[in-house]
């Protein structure tokens, strides 16, 4: 299977792939593995078309019909997760 596209924020030894509907992130240097569901995927997917934070808020809360504040918390709950985890660059929260 290739390997989706990759934003400059996503740490260089991450890879991951769409499996139905849900995204299986691979983190090579500790060889953990996450998955994430669909709206989690639907955040990743955003972000791994390069977009900011701010832009994949306001893409969740269109797509899923939430208020654009919870959409902005989910968003950046998401993302502060994934930096904790060593699968975002720090500056991915911003």
């Amino acid at each position: 299977m290739k390997e989706e596209k990759k934003s400059a924020l996503i740490a260089q030894a991450v890879t991951w792939r769409k499996t139905g509907e849900e995204a299986v992130i691979l983190n090579l240097e500790t060889s953990e593995y996450y998955s994430a569901n669909e709206t989690g995927t639907f955040i990743w997917e955003q972000l791994s078309a390069g977009k900011k934070p701010g832009k994949i808020a306001a893409a969740l809360a269109e797509e899923y019909g939430i208020p654009p504040a919870l959409a902005a918390e989910d968003t950046a709950a998401f993302l502060k997760d994934l930096t904790q985890l060593k699968i975002l660059a720090p500056e991915a929260k911003k």
